[in-house]
């Protein structure tokens, strides 16, 4: 009975298997289930176990070929490669959908807040002033009302754009009470670089000259802007940092642990781009028209303050820092503690050597 067959039983098997995941994928992309792009390591894979079932010595003669003596080896060699090849795949797929679900949540809030200018307050629905104070803030319902007063303290009396980034406090509501700034309402939280791109993005379309970035946390000082905004004046900088380390002061200080992740991010910067930049991860900057636009494109998510650093320094921005305090935190606590500070830290070192090595845009 076993002559009767041209292939062992186990070849038979595998090509019907084979020809089976061919033809379940040819149909998917047929009905237009799968994308075409997305097919191609699909149809190599099932071509290479097609291969495989009917040549039931290739395993052997790869072995040889490549001087393997187990040749089951060979096996999970492929098996391995094409895991990875499926996992690198999806790595591409999501990252792709996480930008344009970015861009996506973005452009609704934006709308959004377009759409409610009839029922905003005139005083804050109108654009006063060439500069915009842009706040991100994330689970602040403890700090945000102090910080937007502090803000409206200044002589200056600029637009407040406030961006909750999908608290799941009473952040949005409470900014929108004091009836003294623009509050955008992202629906799902993108972190602080998606949080502050949506404010390049509004001051970017509405013409404004500078942006200052200002924290919700409350740990900023409104009166300290106008050092940023004399430095953008008078040093011809395209970004101006408040910086906590250029002099020793009484004022706040932060965990042993995030000021050695801010020497190390200050010696791999400025060895990168040239430009010694005390506090990179400082995210009380302020931002020049043309600034503004880059960043509306290219801003990184996430953490970004130490790669934008990398970012802008590449494309020939001209950086600057001036000295300015701090306080603590009031209320609620940081995202980043324990051994989320080594995690932080590794990634974002990460992203800086990669922004340092792409080609400026």
């Amino acid at each position: 009975m076993q002559g009767f067959f041209l292939v062992d039983r186990i070849q038979l098997v595998s090509i019907l298997f084979s020809l089976t995941v061919f033809a379940t994928i040819f149909l998917l992309v047929k009905n237009r289930k799968v994308k075409e792009e997305y097919s191609i390591l699909w149809f190599a894979t099932a071509a290479v176990f097609l291969y495989l079932s009917i040549d039931r010595f290739a395993v052997d003669r790869l072995g040889n070929l490549f001087g393997i003596a187990y040749k089951p080896t060979i096996i999970l060699l492929l098996i391995a490669a094409f895991i990875t090849l499926v996992l690198v795949h999806i790595t591409v797929v999501i990252t792709r959908l996480t930008n344009q679900n970015k861009e996506v949540i973005q452009e609704l809030a934006l709308a959004n807040l377009n759409r409610k200018f009839p029922n905003i307050p005139p005083e804050v629905a109108q654009k006063k002033s060439d500069f915009l104070v842009i706040v991100p803030a994330y689970n602040e319902a403890e700090n945000i009302c102090r910080v937007i007063e502090d803000i409206k303290t200044l002589q200056l009396d600029p637009d407040i754009l406030i961006i909750n980034d999908g608290s799941h406090d009473r952040t949005y509501e409470i900014a929108k009470a004091t009836r003294k700034a623009l509050v955008v309402n992202l629906p799902n939280n993108l972190g602080i670089g998606g949080a502050v791109q949506t404010g390049f993005k509004w001051a970017a379309r509405n013409g404004y000259s500078v942006a200052v970035q200002f924290d919700g946390d409350g740990q900023h000082i409104a009166a300290e802007i106008p050092k940023l905004l004399n430095a953008l004046d008078k040093r011809g900088a395209s970004m101006v940092i408040g910086s906590r380390f250029i002099k020793k002061h009484s004022g706040y200080r932060s965990t042993f642990a995030r000021r050695l992740g801010i020497k190390v991010f200050m010696a791999v910067n400025s060895l990168l781009i040239g430009q010694t930049i005390t506090d990179n991860t400082s995210g009380f900057r302020a931002y020049d028209r043309k600034t503004i636009e880059f960043l509306v494109r290219n801003y990184p998510v996430d953490y970004p303050e130490p790669e934008a650093v990398i970012l802008l320094g590449k494309n020939g921005f001209i950086l600057t820092e001036v000295s300015t305090d701090m306080q603590e935190r009031q209320s609620g606590g940081s995202s980043i503690h324990g051994f989320l500070n080594l995690y932080y830290m590794v990634k974002v070192l990460l992203a800086v050597f990669m922004t340092a090595l792409r080609k400026p845009v």
